[in-house]
């Protein structure tokens, strides 16, 4: 798989409620293969640096359970 397609594979485990099993059907590779890209993939996006916003930006947070579909 490419880079691309691993980290859209970590979005997409981090904002669904998919299981490894299911992304493993779903990417057409093995249960053990995602397992290996998310333990090394997975952890990344949060370690990014914080990006700073200008003052008077506003930032809308949508929390409602359905917009996690």
């Amino acid at each position: 798989m490419s880079l691309d397609d691993r980290m859209l594979m970590v979005t997409a485990y981090w904002s669904t409620n998919l299981t490894i099993r299911q992304l493993a059907l779903l990417c057409g590779i093995s249960k053990s293969a995602v397992d290996r890209i998310m333990k090394h993939l997975g952890p990344l996006p949060a370690l990014q640096p914080r990006r700073r916003f200008a003052k008077d930006t506003v930032l809308i947070v949508d929390g409602t359970p359905g917009s996690r579909m």
